[in-house]
């Protein structure tokens, strides 16, 4: 399986989703903020961690796994 921006991204950012829960916008913010593991933030591999926590945190569907996008009514 060939690695992804997304899903190296993904197991590290629901680890601190999970121990920040309930605490503070501020402080879950602080905290995916140090997570991020690559550097500089800049460019596409940033631009796909701030979508995946979009994404993981409700503020935006995942269109990839959206099953009615390309479905058509019958009837």
């Amino acid at each position: 399986m060939v690695g992804t921006w997304r899903n190296s991204a993904r197991p590290r950012i629901a680890e601190v989703l999970k121990a920040t829960q309930g605490q503070s916008e501020k402080d879950i913010r602080k905290a995916l903020r140090d997570a991020y593991p690559w550097g500089d933030r800049m460019r596409h591999p940033y631009k796909i961690w701030c979508d995946e926590i979009k994404v993981q945190r409700g503020f935006k569907k995942n269109k990839r796994f959206d099953i009615t996008k390309n479905q058509i009514n019958l009837f």
